[in-house]
């Protein structure tokens, strides 16, 4: 058992997600991009618990139980790096110059705002859990993406897997080693398919980082008008 206060779990989740962002962020020709978009993903990663809170999970920070900590930027931060630029690193592709479409600023933005009022809308006007409404949301808008863009679907299958490979190695080491009991005592899961655990990790946990990277593995391509060789 550990003998660290469960006020550290969170934090110590977040920065075993900074371990494989480094590495990543190391190996991607990228650099400036993944900062000012881990700098934009921390911020969503604090607004986030505004739906969180109420119905998934009340995690203890370093500010008390279910109160918005620095632990919810750097995950943030972390995530948006290591599931928006995993790809550049390990799959050799490059940006093919001699294609390119008009960047789809103005479609980027009403996809947060569909993702945002979907979270609004489905889980605090309609009751629905939010970790149902959140996986959706992001399979959904993939979806949209890919139907759009279908080049993006290899990168984004591929970023998607490799990301549940890394969350289910730091989940595995955080939740077994040395917080074991954590999400019975602040995860608020029991409901199907969301409460089901493997090895005390959550299966809405891992369905919630394989379709986020499924998802933002493409931003950078789909905003942009950016293709890939």
């Amino acid at each position: 058992m550990t003998m660290l206060p469960d006020k550290f779990a969170y934090l110590i989740l977040a920065l075993l997600y900074m371990v494989p962002w480094a590495i990543i962020y190391f190996k991607s020709p990228w650099k400036s991009g993944m900062i000012k978009v881990g700098a934009v993903g921390g911020l969503m990663g604090v607004i986030a618990e505004v739906w969180y809170f109420r119905d998934y999970w009340r995690p203890p920070t370093l500010f008390g139980e279910g109160v918005v900590g620095i632990e919810d930027y750097i995950i943030g931060f972390a995530l948006f790096g290591v599931g928006g630029y995993i790809h550049s690193s390990f799959t050799k592709k490059e940006i093919n110059f001699n294609k390119q479409t008009p960047a789809k600023n103005r479609d980027f933005f009403f996809l947060f705002l569909i993702g945002c009022g979907s979270l609004t809308v489905f889980s605090m006007l309609l009751g629905i859990h939010s970790g149902y409404v959140t996986f959706l949301t992001f399979f959904l808008l993939s979806v949209y993406i890919w139907i759009q863009r279908p080049d993006l679907i290899g990168l984004s299958i591929i970023s998607a897997f490799a990301t549940l490979g890394i969350s289910f190695l730091i989940y595995y080491i955080n939740f077994n080693f040395l917080f074991p009991g954590f999400w019975d005592k602040y995860g608020m899961l029991d409901k199907p398919i969301l409460g089901l655990e493997i090895f005390n990790i959550p299966l809405s946990e891992m369905l919630w980082h394989f379709t986020w990277a499924m998802l933002c593995s493409m931003f950078r391509g789909y905003r942009n008008g950016v293709y890939y060789k």
